[in-house]
């Protein structure tokens, strides 16, 4: 089939990822020219994200994605809405088995020229068969995740668009309502990480991180609220939360 009756049957009938590839080889152009007509557009998208999107492992979904989409449209010379049209409804998100009580988090952040390494402690009351850990990244490089007790590391997903990470942490035994259960991880960071950004979605009743410099930065300050923070004797910082929801953590530079 010639290819321009290709790309019309799949705008036509889908599947997304086939049309979007279509298009885009229709095109010519690479995925770093298409990144760049974007940008030149006000819009910014990875080209690891578009290559995710035509390989069907992601799709566009929140607004800021489904506003770029309308703009590739544009930039691909296609008609508006006809790659939205084939996205159909939003997949849904999390699981209900992730609707533990979240007791408390402690997290052990060490900072040196090697990386940034933070060691997790947390306790959930059930009924709970895994728990989500969702992190706000500095830099593009995701994190390397190990579950060192009490369970193993699920599905990991790394949004490059919104600059987060999900790592779904299964127990090893599921807890029921009138138990609870411990899990210990690792969270592996590139050098160039300048915070240590907690996305919690609901409150977690005692929220801990201690932060160690080798070397003592510059500047240092809240995530919550940007209060400054300033290093112990030892080149520590630390903040305690209660009931500590949203974008919680610590940012340093310098």
């Amino acid at each position: 089939m010639p290819r321009a009756a290709e790309l019309t049957r799949l705008l036509e009938n889908g599947p997304f990822p086939a049309a979007l590839r279509a298009a885009i080889d229709a095109s010519g152009l690479s995925l770093g020219r298409v990144r760049h007509r974007l940008v030149l557009r006000g819009v910014t998208v990875s080209v690891p994200t578009l290559s995710l999107w035509q390989s069907g492992r992601r799709r566009p979904e929140r607004p800021e994605s489904l506003r770029a989409l309308r703009h590739l449209e544009h930039v691909l010379d296609l008609p508006a809405g006809s790659l939205g049209a084939l996205l159909g409804p939003p997949k849904p998100r999390g699981r209900t088995a992730d609707s533990a009580g979240q007791v408390s988090l402690y997290d052990h952040v060490r900072v040196s020229r090697e990386g940034v390494v933070a060691h997790s402690r947390l306790v959930l009351r059930g009924p709970a068969a895994r728990w989500s850990a969702r992190w706000s990244l500095a830099t593009d490089a995701a994190p390397t995740i190990r579950v060192v007790r009490g369970g193993r590391v699920g599905r990991v997903e790394h949004d490059l668009d919104d600059g987060r990470l999900t790592a779904e942490l299964v127990l090893t035994t599921p807890v029921t309502a009138d138990s609870s259960a411990v899990i210990e991880y690792e969270a592996a960071f590139a050098p160039a990480q300048s915070d240590h950004v907690r996305l919690l979605d609901r409150p977690i009743r005692d929220y801990q991180v201690e932060v160690d410099f080798t070397d003592p930065p510059a500047e240092c300050v809240r995530v919550d609220d940007g209060r400054p923070l300033l290093p112990d004797q030892d080149g520590a910082v630390h903040i305690v939360l209660a009931d500590a929801v949203g974008r919680v953590g610590v940012r340093w530079h310098g």
